[in-house]
């Protein structure tokens, strides 16, 4: 109680859903940067608690932060001046990296309780030796997390990309289409997602194996997030339907995923 106090909010006390007002004519500059100033005021509001291991969520939600960035980053292609779109994706992509070991560790310690409940009784106490070896590993990851979070590396990538954001022109040359209306530029961009999906889909189902699960699982991500950042120029029900449906298929394919990831990792303990 008192950590989270320090912090000054509760684990998922505000809502992570985008829901940014836009107008369908407005210049997709404009409108591209009012959504990225509200991922970077939601980051920042889970650095304390992320580097306190004060709850899991801060770090899940700093990791959705940050990955929904470099996604409209990279999807919305030619607004933002190219060298600023290169080098922020970099620089986000680092912090990717040095959060997503204790975030899988996190996956992992908040699950072996299920599968603890999944085995007979008398071999329960079997998984405690793992259940120890997955702690220690994850004492020392948070430790090197909370050190890159401390540093010169992760506070001038926040202080430098508030600059550019809030500047009144992004540094560079406009991307073609940064005056366009936002509407016409997104439609067309989620448009060419949504078929990228269905043949990832089809891959995915032919092959069915972990690879091909995965990139349907990126494209669908992809999907969603373009989905999500632009809501307020479509119809409230349909978005809301197609969220849900995706979802539901990115929930099961995260889950498909966290067991693959935890089997290499049981494997690497294994010869460890």
């Amino acid at each position: 109680g008192e950590a989270v106090a320090a912090v000054g909010r509760e684990p998922g006390d505000y809502s992570s859903k985008l829901d940014v007002p836009l107008k369908p004519e407005q210049m997709a500059i404009d409108g591209l940067r009012k959504i990225l100033l509200t991922l970077l005021d939601t980051l920042e509001r889970n650095v304390e608690g992320t580097r306190a291991n004060i709850d899991s969520e801060f770090l899940h939600d700093l990791r959705v932060a940050t990955r929904r960035t470099r996604s409209a980053l990279s999807q919305v292609k030619r607004v933002l001046p190219d060298a600023v779109v290169d080098e922020y994706k970099e620089r986000f992509a680092w912090l990717g990296q040095i959060t997503g070991p204790t975030r899988d560790l996190d996956v992992f310690l908040l699950e072996l309780p299920l599968y603890k409940a999944s085995l007979p009784q008398a071999m329960r106490d079997d998984l405690d030796p793992l259940q120890q070896r997955l702690a220690r590993a994850h004492v020392e990851e948070q430790g090197k997390l909370a050190e890159a979070l401390d540093s010169d590396q992760f506070h001038s990538l926040l202080r430098d990309w508030r600059a550019v954001l809030e500047a009144e022109t992004p540094p560079g040359d406009a991307g073609w289409f940064a005056d366009l209306p936002i509407e016409r530029v997104v439609s067309q961009r989620i448009w060419k997602m949504y078929r990228r999906v269905l043949k990832a889909g089809r891959t995915a189902i032919v092959h069915g194996e972990a690879e091909a699960m995965h990139e349907l699982r990126k494209d669908c991500k992809k999907l969603r997030y373009l989905i999500e950042f632009f809501r307020g120029l479509y119809p409230p029900r349909d978005v809301k339907e197609l969220i849900r449906a995706l979802k539901e298929l990115l929930d099961n394919l995260g889950q498909f995923q966290d067991l693959d990831v935890q089997a290499d990792k049981l494997r690497a303990f294994a010869r460890g």
